[in-house]
C-alpha cells in the first residue's frame, strides 16, 4: 500500500490487520468505523482559489487586453479546471492515513494509518466519557453528543468516538458490563 490507496483497499488492509490483531480468542468482529474520514479537505478548500483563478481568468479573457494579458487569463482558466481536480484526487489517495475502530468480543482494535496497529482487550483499555452541547447563535442550543474517548492503558488518546454510532454504542455498552456502571 502505498501513498496512491483507495479507500477501500485500505479498508480491507486495515481490517486484516485487526483480524491478525485480534487472531487470539477475541471472537467475531461486531463493528468497523473509520474516524475522521478524509483528513484534510483539500478538494473543497481548492474550489474557493480556481472560483478566483476563474472570476480573474474570465474578466482578463473577455477584456481589451494585448496578448500577454490574454495568455495569463488561459492560464489563470486552466487553472480554473485542474486546481479542484488536483485537490479532490489528492485528497482521495490520503485515506489510507484514517483512523479505523474494529469491535471485538473480547476488545478493539484501533488501526491508524499504515503502520499503527492498537489491540487492547477490554481490561486494558481506558474510556472516558464526555457529554458535549453546543450552541448555534444566540440563545439557542445545539444537539448534546455523549462522546468515548479511548486511550492506551498509559493514556496515549487512540480515537474519540460517538455513543450514537453503533460501534460506540457497543463499546459503551462493554465498558457497562465490565466496570458494573
Amino acid at each position: 500500500m502505498g501513498w496512491g490507496t483507495r479507500s477501500a483497499e485500505a479498508d480491507e488492509e486495515a481490517l486484516r490487520r485487526a483480524e491478525r490483531a485480534a487472531a487470539h480468542g477475541w471472537g467475531e468482529r461486531a463493528h468497523t468505523q473509520r474516524i475522521g474520514s478524509r483528513i484534510t479537505g483539500l478538494g473543497c478548500v481548492s474550489l474557493m482559489p480556481a472560483l478566483l483563478c476563474l472570476i480573474l481568468g474570465a474578466g482578463l479573457s473577455t477584456g481589451p487586453y494585448g496578448p500577454g494579458v490574454k495568455a495569463v487569463a488561459a492560464g489563470l482558466l486552466v487553472l480554473a479546471v485542474a486546481l479542484p481536480v488536483a485537490g479532490f484526487l489528492v485528497e482521495g489517495r490520503l485515506t489510507h492515513r484514517d483512523t479505523r475502530l474494529h469491535v471485538f468480543a473480547e476488545g478493539v482494535v484501533v488501526t491508524v494509518g499504515l503502520a499503527r496497529t492498537h489491540a487492547l482487550a477490554w481490561p486494558e483499555l481506558a474510556v472516558t466519557e464526555r457529554t458535549e452541547t453546543t450552541s448555534y447563535g444566540q440563545n439557542s442550543h445545539g444537539p448534546t453528543v455523549h462522546w468515548l474517548y479511548l486511550a492506551d492503558p498509559d493514556g496515549t488518546p487512540l480515537a474519540r468516538i460517538s455513543t450514537r454510532n453503533p460501534a460506540g454504542a457497543a463499546i459503551a455498552r462493554a465498558k457497562a458490563e465490565r466496570t458494573g456502571t
